[in-house]
């Protein structure tokens, strides 16, 4: 009996020993102790040993590594406790300081302002050093972008009274890494300047200061890609690709080289062009209005934009809402894409309410005018578009928008015209320069938008050492409320030349009509009084037989045709001019000449918002009942609105004593080349080149002068503003080499 009770001693001892060892290693508690302005919840979401778990000394390690990586804490011990239920485990923290104040230094070639996006620290707020190795690799990021590829940072922690931290990141800038090259492999069909010209990432050239070529920007260098995939794509390589644009530091990291690779595949040329679907529009019209034709090559672009054509011609019909899915198909044995046209009319619809907003000063019926439909009319994109550019050209709207509207009914559609007015009147003084008139003093009180009518109101002087002008002009485009325009302007002139002086005062009445959309035609009378005075007494013969007084009574007739998008601010479309005068005769007056004006100019939308224009223009006059044209009236080539580069009327005749004294007749072409600057701002760079000159007899091509140079045109509060110098590309004996010329308040 003693045995067993014995037997059963042991056993008990045996069983419950491993059971006391287990609880003696078991982490009962978990506490954080010496955090004061950092949450408890940081440290326990650091760690992962957990309550009730049996003690593991590595678990422990790992969880004090964890909490330093948080960056809030300097220092970070491990207290143990054993009781009988098992351990206490307490992690006892030091926290790092507040900071407070942070301070960047060492940034010479970049703004603080610039930089302040990269610091991931804030004053305040405890010192964490992960927080601090992410600001300096942001801080180099920035620099990167700016191509300092070798910038280099650090971070100094001073701690001041208080138990706080002063943080300062110091940055050694090195030299800026530029763009040196940029090479292309595998292309074959374009050559690798013809694809770097498709680029904004240019390598650094010799006008680097001026131009910034040579900095890499990465959403340049994919914009490069894309463009450049497109570029392929619009001459036929359907299945071109670029691939991901290789960067490369020299072993110094001051240059850049660049390396893309590109996969041509095949050109490809247009197969068969089909419809189906609601043909709202007959076949045959369809395909001939289609850019992209049979056996041409195949371009993207024209391929978008017969899409769009197809479309507009489909809503022209009224059915507002068609769709035009465009279905195609490449056969690689043949390289023909096969074009199927999907067209989804949808509903025919009406125009149904217009409604106004936006339009705080000006009236209503001033923005109904311009548009091309009314209420109950069936809807047109085309007429939609034209409303839209008429709206623009008035001038008084900075921002015009057109949205259509679904209604209840199926059959109909709203209006909602927004426009966003821009200021009409202004009260301006200036001084400008000119080489030709020095000093010139201008000012103006203007009104485009009186009362909110549309009446145009301008009164203003120009001042200078040879030209005085002042200029009083009204006018309506909608009087008595009939599609019919009107003006009346009142004017004096004194102009000095070197050897004689002339006064002009007048006015004039204009009434103009519109034939089309577009097309517009006008009649004018005009009645001034001339006088040729102050004559040197060495000035040539025909100055002389100028002199004394005379009257001017003329009408004349003019049609125009006009399709810019933008009158202040043109990016495409054309303007033309031919006006044609009859002086004297039946009219009355002293001075008895014809003379007829043609001028055609156009606005061609280029790469990267730029714009190239071109605009020629011919002039002739001719005197009748046996007198001459009087030196007023002839045509005075060379300035800024004819051939720049001369002063007025130097591209023309002179007489013996090198006075401009006009032509018979006119031909000038200018040419130029506008680029953005600052859209916001709505100002524009210009390069130009003009040629042309005034002239009598047939010498239509003799003797052509030619000017080039460049400018600024800024679209400013007070008006239009150019500022353009011109360059004489070959200056006879006298002639200035260059000439610099300034006006405000014209439209470009």
């Amino acid at each position: 009996m003693k045995g067993i009770i014995l037997c059963i001693f042991f056993a008990a001892i045996c069983l419950t020993g491993p059971a006391l060892a287990q609880d003696a290693e078991k982490i009962v508690k978990i506490e954080v102790v010496g955090n004061e302005r950092i949450e408890r919840g940081v440290v326990t979401n650091a760690i992962k040993v957990k309550d009730q778990e049996i003690y593991d000394p590595d678990k422990i390690r790992e969880d004090v590594k964890n909490i330093y990586k948080t960056g809030f804490f300097s220092d970070v011990q491990v207290d143990m406790q054993q009781t009988p239920e098992g351990r206490i485990v307490t992690f006892v923290v030091v926290e790092r300081p507040p900071i407070s104040d942070i301070v960047i230094t060492g940034n010479r070639k970049v703004k603080t302002e610039d930089l302040k996006d990269s610091i991931k620290v804030k004053t305040g707020a405890v010192l964490n050093t992960e927080k601090l190795k992410e600001t300096i690799d942001e801080i180099k990021k920035y620099y990167a972008s700016k191509n300092y590829y070798t910038a280099n940072v650090t971070y100094a922690i001073d701690y001041e009274e208080g138990y706080r931290a002063k943080v300062t990141f110091v940055i050694d800038e090195s030299e800026k890494a530029y763009v040196r090259k940029i090479e292309f492999m595998g292309n074959k069909a374009f050559k690798t300047s013809k694809l770097k010209d498709l680029m904004r990432t240019r390598e650094k050239g010799w006008f680097s200061w001026f131009t910034n070529s040579g900095l890499l920007e990465d959403e340049a260098l994919e914009e490069d890609r894309r463009n450049i995939e497109a570029f392929y794509a619009d001459n036929g390589y359907v299945k071109a690709k670029l691939g991901v644009p290789q960067v490369r530091l020299s072993k110094d990291e001051k240059e850049i080289m660049i390396f893309m690779t590109v996969t041509e595949g095949d050109a490809y040329k247009v197969g068969t062009i089909a419809f189906k679907g609601d043909l709202v529009v007959p076949e045959e019209v369809l395909k001939g209005v289609l850019e992209n034709k049979p056996g041409q090559t195949f371009r993207a672009s024209l391929f978008q934009k017969d899409m769009l054509t197809i479309t507009d011609l489909c809503q022209d019909k009224g059915y507002a809402f068609a769709e035009v899915a465009p279905l195609t198909v490449v056969d690689d044995q043949t390289t023909v894409v096969n074009v199927t046209y999907a067209i989804t009319k949808g509903p025919q619809v009406f125009f149904n309410r217009v409604s106004i907003t936006g339009n705080v000063r000006t009236r209503d019926k001033v923005v109904r005018r311009e548009l091309r439909f009314a209420e109950g009319d069936l809807f047109s994109a085309s007429k939609l578009n034209e409303s839209k550019r008429r709206l623009r050209n008035t001038t008084f709207f900075k921002e015009v928008d057109l949205k259509v509207v679904k209604t209840d009914e199926p059959d109909k559609v709203n209006i909602d015209a927004v426009v966003e007015e821009r200021p009409t009147g202004s009260i301006s003084m200036g001084v400008g320069y000119s080489s030709y008139e020095n000093v010139i003093l201008t000012g103006s009180i203007s009104q485009d938008n009186f009362l909110g009518t549309g009446i145009r109101l301008f009164l203003g002087a120009a001042l200078s050492s040879i030209n005085q002008y002042f200029d009083f002009t009204i006018s309506h485009p909608y009087i008595f409320d009939l599609d019919l325009s009107a003006a009346l302007s009142v004017f004096n002139q004194e102009r000095d030349f070197e050897t004689y002086k002339y006064k002009v005062a007048g006015g004039s009445i204009t009434l103009g009509r519109p034939i089309t959309d577009i097309t517009r035609l006008s009649g004018r009378y005009r009645y001034e009084k001339a006088d040729v005075f102050d004559i040197d007494f060495d000035a040539s013969d025909y100055v002389q037989d100028q002199a004394g007084k005379a009257t001017t009574s003329s009408v004349s007739g003019l049609i125009s045709r006009v399709t810019i998008d933008d009158i202040l601010m043109p990016t495409k479309g054309s303007a033309i001019d031919l006006s044609v005068e009859l002086a004297g005769g039946p009219f009355g007056g002293t001075n008895d000449f014809v003379k007829g004006v043609v001028s055609a100019g156009r606005f061609i939308p280029l790469f990267w918002d730029t714009v190239f224009f071109v605009r020629g223009t011919v002039g002739f006059t001719t005197a009748y009942s046996g007198q001459s044209v009087p030196i007023y009236e002839k045509f005075y080539v060379g300035g800024i609105n004819t051939v720049r580069g001369f002063k007025y009327g130097e591209a023309g005749p002179k007489d013996i004593t090198d006075t401009p004294i006009g032509g018979d007749n006119e031909l000038f072409f200018n040419f130029e080349w506008l680029f953005p600057i600052s859209k916001a701002a709505g100002l524009r760079g210009v390069i130009f080149f003009d040629y042309g000159h005034g002239f009598n007899g047939s010498k239509w091509f003799n003797d052509m002068r030619s000017g080039a140079g460049f400018g600024l045109r800024w679209l400013s509060p007070f008006g239009p503003i150019r500022a353009e110098l011109g360059f004489n590309l070959s200056p006879k004996s006298g002639e200035p080499r260059n000439v610099f010329d300034f006006t405000m308040g014209k439209a470009f």
